[in-house]
Order: C-alpha cells, then sequence, then structure tokens
C-alpha cells in the first residue's frame, strides 16, 4: 500500500506538457504558424499568455538573435531575461492560487526571431485566456519600438537590454485603457520613398516576405501611425510624394479596417532646431495638417493629428537621443487621453 501511494504521489507531480497550438493560450501581435513546432514571431510586443494553476510554468523558446522577454503575472511586470541563440526555457515560480500568466517580446525584428514552443506546468492546470474587447495597433519606427527606452544616456549606443517595447508609449497607453496593443515597427524606417514600414504591413513576419499576415483576425479599433523622424531626419521630404504616400497608406488601412479611428502621429524627437535651418517640426506639423485635412473633407472624418510633446532635456534622454521613460510616459498619457475622447473608452 506504501508503495502504490508513492507511486501515486509521484505521478501526480509530473509536469505536465501544453502544446504551443494549444486553444487555451492567448497569442497577441503577429505570429506566423505555419510551423508544426511552434509559432514564429518578430515583431515588437508579441506575447503568449496563458491562465494558470500551479506550483510553476516553465516557457520554451527557440531563439535566433537576441531577443528579450519580459515575464507578466496579473498585468504586472516580474522580471525580464534575455534569450540565448538556440533553446531557451523560462521558468516561473507561482503563488497559490490562479493566474494570467504573459510572456512578452521586449524587442524589435532586427534584434531577432523566437519561436514558441510550449508550456510545461507543475503541479496544476491551464485555463483559457482570453482576449481584451480593446485593440490598439501602433506603426511606426524605433521610437514605436521603445528603442533605448531604458538607456542611461543618449551618448550610449544601442544594446537589446536597454529596448522594452513592454513600456513604450503604445503598450502603456493600451494598459491604461484595457486594451491588447500590436507593434508593427523597425528602427530607421519610413514613410516614403524608401526603406518604409508600410512595406511590410501585410507580412506576419517582418524579415520573412513569404509569411503573409491573416487580415480575418480581429480589427484594431484604433491605429497610431508614427512614421516621420527619419522621413525628415536629413531634409524634409517633398510635399506632395511624402503626403500622397501617407494617404495611399491609410486608404490601404482603410480597406482592412473601416472603422478604426486613424491617428497620424508627430514624434517627440521632432523638432524646429535639429537638422539646423530645416523647421522640421513646423514643416511636418503643416504637411498633416494639410493631408488630414483633404481626408476629412472627403469624408473619412475617423482621421486625426496628434502631436507628442519634444523631449526635453530635463526629462533625461535614452540611448542614440531616443525617449526616455519619463517621454514615453508623457506620450502614452497624451494618447490614452485622445483615445478616451474620440472612442468614449
Amino acid at each position: 500500500m506504501a508503495i502504490l501511494l508513492a507511486l501515486s504521489v509521484l505521478a501526480i507531480a509530473q509536469p505536465i506538457d501544453i502544446s504551443p497550438y494549444d486553444s487555451r493560450l492567448l497569442f497577441v501581435g503577429r505570429f506566423d504558424k505555419r510551423d508544426k513546432v511552434g509559432p514564429k514571431c518578430d515583431w515588437s510586443e508579441t506575447s503568449v499568455a496563458v491562465r494558470v494553476k500551479a506550483t510553476k510554468i516553465s516557457a520554451k523558446f527557440f531563439e535566433v538573435g537576441k531577443d528579450g522577454i519580459l515575464v507578466e503575472i496579473d498585468g504586472k511586470a516580474k522580471f525580464s531575461t534575455q534569450l540565448k541563440e538556440g533553446d531557451n526555457t523560462i521558468d516561473v515560480p507561482l503563488e497559490p492560487g490562479e493566474h494570467l500568466v504573459r510572456f512578452v517580446k521586449r524587442t524589435e525584428p532586427f534584434v531577432g526571431t523566437l519561436q514558441f514552443k510550449g508550456f510545461q506546468v507543475q503541479d496544476g492546470s491551464i485555463r483559457s485566456a482570453k482576449p481584451l474587447s480593446r485593440r490598439i495597433e501602433i506603426i511606426g519606427d524605433s521610437i514605436s519600438c521603445a528603442f533605448g527606452i531604458e538607456g542611461a544616456t543618449q551618448s550610449e549606443p544601442f544594446k537589446p537590454e536597454t529596448e522594452n517595447a513592454y513600456m513604450g508609449y503604445g503598450p502603456v497607453a493600451a494598459r491604461e485603457l484595457k486594451a491588447d496593443c500590436t507593434i508593427i515597427a523597425w528602427s530607421g524606417r519610413k514613410m516614403w520613398p524608401d526603406n518604409t514600414t508600410p512595406e511590410l504591413y501585410d507580412q506576419a513576419l517582418a524579415k520573412d516576405a513569404s509569411a503573409r499576415w491573416d487580415y480575418s483576425q480581429p480589427n484594431p479599433d484604433v491605429i497610431v501611425i508614427n512614421l516621420a523622424t527619419n522621413d525628415f531626419g536629413k531634409e524634409n521630404p517633398e510635399e506632395v510624394g511624402w503626403t500622397n504616400a501617407y494617404t495611399q497608406f491609410i486608404t490601404r488601412l482603410r480597406k482592412h479596417y473601416p472603422k478604426a479611428f486613424i491617428y497620424t502621429a508627430i514624434g517627440s524627437m521632432m523638432s524646429d532646431n535639429w537638422p539646423p535651418k530645416q523647421m522640421a517640426l513646423t514643416t511636418l506639423r503643416g504637411y498633416l495638417t494639410r493631408m488630414v485635412k483633404r481626408i476629412n473633407t472627403a469624408g473619412d472624418k475617423r482621421v486625426k493629428v496628434i502631436e507628442f510633446p519634444v523631449q526635453l532635456q530635463s526629462d533625461g534622454i535614452g540611448s542614440a537621443w531616443h525617449p526616455n521613460l519619463v517621454t514615453h510616459k508623457k506620450m502614452a498619457d497624451l494618447l490614452a487621453k485622445e483615445i478616451r475622447q474620440n472612442m468614449r473608452w
């Protein structure tokens, strides 16, 4: 009898393997699910979550690059870890009770691509994790990836460890509004005429043109297009060509998301002081204001300009002159305020 009891306890203690395609898991953001080993992702802020009641949950990933992962439990960030090339296991001990555990990709496409290979649960079980009813999508460049957000000074070069999309303006605003957030952004990208984010927009994986995004997925309620900083980085682009490309991209978004509220953003790195004598901020403000007025007049009233506050030296500056945590929080507060007013959330 004692031997049977011991064997029974041992059997109960065995961990439970959860398939990477288990229907109870929640994926937010773009994943390529063609590989039977597990779904792949490379965009910032992509995440997988599960509701679990156990003493420990372990997540298995295969990494190509140097991605960072943030672990969130019940809506609170607990810790981050940098993945190594190849197979990785992230162990998360849990307090008694049921918890929503989420694993979030902190870093952008050029940093790495990861493949989720499933969970292992110790002494417990899982339940379905449900998506939120509100959805925000951010389209942009390095600012939207939260490049250098945790860098100590502007002279510090880029490091994957200091990029943290979870603390970027989009996800912070989304959490405040109880919304899921998707980011389609890559450092250095522009609106027009080359090296653009729109040219990658149909892709589930930024670095794989064969991985096409499935637009039958739930639509975003709000879209923020924060593309201009790199366009105006050396000289001001020609207005007609640039705004025509921008308008065409909005028209393209409208075909997929006819009801979304779209913001065209002026980023926090724009300035009339740099580049010298270029008046980049004033010029961009004029371009967007005139463009949005034409779009509104043509009948699309759900497009609006949003101007984020210019970053201040007194608030500190992140790596390579990018917005830091303080500036991103200011941007998030403004975005949340605007969305509340326009969406009545």
